[in-house]
């Protein structure tokens, strides 16, 4: 009986060793996005400066700024110090159309995501621009959503707002259209508090699960052209409208109930408060989308 306890305490001992020299020396893999996350930037970019969008002042606040990590993030980023440095603009119709990437290590130039997020003035009727598209990460697949989140869906109509634009935003789904990520495979399943503000033309598009690079970057392009369709159309179908003084104050209160929720809900969120502690207000809620409101600690 000594002699299997022994046996099963050195097999302990050597799974333990195992475990911890796996995670000490664990390394997440780096994947290519082919140049598509440069691209898009440099595209919005040129949008923004096509409409005479000038920089926000928080996007110097942010513009060097980086996290410190401890366990287990560290080991999901990668890094112990990651860049988050983020870009905010404004406009006569755009309160914050704001572009931010983590960045690993910090000032590597290697990104792991491309987020951007446009907020309408309140005195436009349309809707907010989003999109998240991520590479594959520990424990989760590469992912893409984009959506036109409709905060009044009693005033704001979406088939007004794009007019005859809704063509290039049907094409542009249509590009993407077999890379849709289905119910089956988790489609919606973290962001089902947001249903009643989701866009018919939502998309949330899953990775080929591939070693094929080929592959991955025909899934890369693929977002990027159907991407190359709905930001000169969203600028252009919000740029030209007219503003309706009367309208703001009520969508400033239905903007606020709509991030009230995301705040309680949302997934990244939960992990923000942990990775960004007291930076997350700031960053999240001025960055992104320019509110000033009061949030539960």
């Amino acid at each position: 009986m000594k002699n299997l306890f022994k046996v099963i305490g050195i097999v302990l001992l050597v799974i333990i060793t195992a475990v911890a020299l796996f995670i000490a020396t664990y390394q997440p893999k780096k994947h290519s996005d082919f140049g598509v996350f440069d691209r898009l930037k440099h595209q919005v970019f040129s949008l923004l400066q096509e409409y005479h969008a000038t920089e926000r002042a928080i996007t110097q606040d942010f513009e060097d700024f980086a996290l410190t990590l401890s366990f287990p993030y560290s080991k999901i980023f990668g890094s112990t110090v990651i860049g988050v440095p983020l870009k905010s603009f404004a406009n006569h119709a755009i309160a914050a159309a704001t572009i931010s990437q983590f960045e690993v290590p910090a000032k590597s130039s290697y990104h792991r995501d491309f987020v951007l997020n446009i907020r309408p003035q309140y005195e436009l009727k349309a809707p907010v621009f989003h999109i998240d598209f991520m590479k594959p990460a520990l424990g989760t697949p590469g992912l893409c959503s984009m959506d036109f989140f409709n905060v009044d869906k009693e005033t704001i109509s979406l088939s007004e707002f794009f007019g005859s634009d809704i063509g290039n935003i049907e094409k542009a789904l249509e590009i993407v259209q077999r890379y849709q990520r289905t119910e089956k495979e988790g489609r919606g399943n973290i962001t089902r508090y947001l249903d009643p503000y989701k866009s018919p033309y939502r998309i949330e598009l899953l990775e080929p699960k591939t070693k094929d690079e080929e592959a991955r970057k025909e899934y890369y392009q693929s977002v990027e052209a159907a991407l190359q369709l709905i930001l000169p159309a969203y600028f252009r179908c919000l740029h030209n409208l007219a503003a309706d003084e009367d309208y703001a104050q009520k969508h400033e209160a239905k903007t606020k109930e709509f991030l009230a929720l995301m705040y309680k809900n949302d997934f990244a969120i939960a992990m923000g408060k942990r990775i960004f502690k007291e930076h997350l207000k700031k960053y999240w809620l001025d960055g992104f989308w320019n509110v000033q409101m009061e949030l539960p600690e």
